[in-house]
């Protein structure tokens, strides 16, 4: 059983409008998911261009210092024992460039005869690193905390001091074989990262770590920040650079970009390594506000072609509409003009079928009538025959048996009627035959039937259905009329009727048995009429 009906109209918007959803869905999967790899390949390469340019930039910076720290070995080789001299030389260093946090002269001994401020100046550092490797040569350390130094210098952060050590002998003149040390504060790493992330294409979900040797971090990890490991490190083994989509230890993924330190020109590095992590959220940004436009693009599309398909849908179903109306008001059996449509050759073809259907069935249903009429009507009189008599119980028998129906039956013959078809034709028969057939008619309630059974019998069924019958009134009124006489073709005839009475009762005896009991009758009726 049907749940529901929806019409033409209502099922022609929700195809048009579903298929312009589903369409608009899978281009925005398929748009997302090639969208997305495309952007996770542009993210990766403009992290991988940030991280190497904070690499380079680094190394760049590191290059520099050095040659700052070895054109000053060169002016005090040239100063020569003068401390006060060297003293000052290292002081216009610093203040031309704060990032240098110690410079110190150390004898052949260890011991500093000229520094900054005059910071350290008399400590022995023989036991210090810097000093046993820059006697041999140019000594780049990595970056560590100098806990005595961030005792003397003044140190408005919270944060740790750090600082790469450089130092180099003196190589010339009397104090060759004193060495130069330099304390590099680590504040110009920062500013160097934060200048790269100011830069173009910087945004607040990305965050660069910059990791020593060893992999701890140095650099953008905060107080606490712990030694890194990442898959994506060891890759840096065999290439400069690399990125990946890789879980981090918070257990969150990131797009992340490593880059490894090779130094610059003569500076070989120290190994670090760059590394710079972004939250999908913000690689996948772009790719997501795609995907919404293309969304609400279709949404928009689906609104549109709804009202395209009701449009559409009103031109096509009109006409549809109208043969349906019509096809409707024929199933009532009203007569109908079927309507012509132009304009959709499908609606046109099927109106003219329609009305050519229509057309044939009618005339159809003439034929059918006129056939079934004159095979229940006599020819001559128009009256019921004995198959029209026949059908005519076949329809009435159920209401006849429902309420328990009883029929009164007039069986009739005409008295002298075969002298006056012999003695004036057939065709004065034929019409005397027509004016009594009127005149039994007239004699009969609406609800009677009368019948020709042929010849010159006839039949008359009087229904109890709406009242009963008054027999003997109907009897006298039937031998009345049918004994005026009859003018026809120039003369005056007289013909008289007999007639014989039975009750059926259609729910105890077939009608057959009635009728022989009514012609019996009329049988006794025609000899009594004789005698």
């Amino acid at each position: 059983m049907r749940m529901f009906t929806r019409s033409l109209k209502a099922q022609f918007i929700e195809a048009f409008t579903l298929l312009i959803l589903l369409s608009s869905c899978f281009l925005a999967a398929i748009t997302g998911r090639e969208a997305s790899s495309e952007a996770r390949y542009e993210r990766g390469l403009l992290l991988t261009n940030r991280v190497q340019s904070l690499a380079k930039a680094l190394d760049q910076s590191m290059w520099f210092w050095i040659k700052e720290v070895d054109t000053l070995r060169h002016t005090i080789g040239l100063i020569g024992g003068d401390m006060d001299k060297v003293a000052t030389a290292v002081n216009r260093l610093q203040d031309t460039m704060p990032a240098f946090a110690w410079i110190g002269l150390m004898n052949p001994k260890g011991k500093v005869l000229a520094s900054t401020d005059g910071v350290l100046q008399g400590t022995d550092l023989s036991i210090c690193a810097i000093f046993r490797q820059g006697k041999n040569g140019l000594f780049v350390g990595d970056v560590r905390k100098a806990t005595l130094l961030a005792q003397l210098l003044p140190h408005p952060e919270n944060t740790p001091l750090k600082f790469v050590d450089i130092s180099m002998p003196i190589g010339e003149g009397e104090l060759k074989d004193w060495v130069l040390v330099a304390h590099l504060s680590w504040t110009w790493a920062r500013e160097v990262e934060e200048f790269i992330l100011s830069g173009e294409g910087s945004d607040t979900g990305t965050k660069i770590m910059v990791l020593g040797a060893d992999g701890s971090v140095i650099l953008g990890g905060g107080n606490d920040a712990q030694p890194l490991s990442l898959p994506l490190l060891q890759r840096l083994e065999d290439a400069d650079s690399a990125w990946a989509v890789e879980p981090w230890p918070d257990g969150i993924s990131y797009l992340t970009a490593a880059v490894r330190c090779t130094g610059f020109k003569d500076y070989d590095g120290l190994q670090w390594s760059v590394v710079a992590r972004q939250s999908l959220d913000t690689a996948y940004a772009p790719v997501r506000k795609l995907v919404s436009r293309i969304l609400v693009a279709g949404l928009v599309l689906a609104a549109l072609f709804a009202l395209v398909a009701g449009y559409t849908a009103r031109k096509v179903i009109a006409p549809l509409k109208a043969l349906t109306l019509a096809a409707d008001k024929l199933s009532k059996g009203e007569r109908v003009t079927i309507p012509r449509n132009e304009g959709i050759l499908e609606i046109e073809v099927l109106s003219s079928s329609l009305s050519t259907l229509v057309e044939n069935l009618t005339r159809a249903e003439k034929d059918r009538n006129r056939i079934q009429y004159a095979a229940e009507r006599d020819s001559l009189t128009g009256l019921l025959n004995r198959h029209g008599l026949a059908a005519r119980l076949d329809e009435s028998m159920p209401e006849l048996q429902l309420n328990h129906g009883v029929v009164e039956l007039l069986y009739m013959d005409l008295d002298g009627f075969k002298p006056v078809n012999d003695t004036y034709g057939h065709h004065v028969g034929d019409a005397v035959l027509t004016i009594l057939g009127q005149r039994l008619s007239g004699c009969l309630r609406k609800e009677d039937v009368l019948v020709r059974l042929g010849g010159d019998e006839f039949l008359a069924l009087l229904s109890h259905r709406d009242s009963t019958p008054d027999i003997m009134r109907t009897v006298r009124r039937i031998r009345e009329t049918v004994g005026s006489p009859i003018a026809t073709d120039g003369l005056l005839l007289h013909i008289g009727i007999s007639i014989g009475h039975a009750t059926w009762h259609c729910t105890e005896e077939p009608v057959e048995e009635a009728l022989k009991r009514a012609d019996n009758a009329l049988y006794i009726a025609k000899r009594s009429t004789k005698v």
